[in-house]
């Protein structure tokens, strides 16, 4: 498969880098109450997290925003190189 300019994406994504990342299983879209609870849930289940969180400006109001918290559910926990 080509990128709109040409470029092959087997050029532009290595395999080898991503073979070892968990398989993504869901995201959620919550609370940070929610979070937390979702975070313990999967702790005992085994599974691994991806918490991150971005805020969201509000459309009707320029002055106000919205944190929202994004979690990703994996198969695994992640492994960190010793780096």
């Amino acid at each position: 498969m080509t990128t709109d300019e040409g470029v092959e994406l087997d050029q532009l994504l290595e395999i080898e880098e991503y073979e070892d990342e968990p398989r993504l299983i869901a995201t959620h879209l919550c609370g940070p109450e929610e979070a937390l609870e979702m975070v313990k849930a999967a702790q005992l289940l085994g599974l691994g997290v991806r918490l991150t969180n971005r805020i969201r400006p509000d459309e009707d109001d320029a002055e106000s925003a919205t944190e929202e918290w994004l979690l990703d559910i994996l198969e695994t926990p992640p492994v960190v190189d010793e780096d």
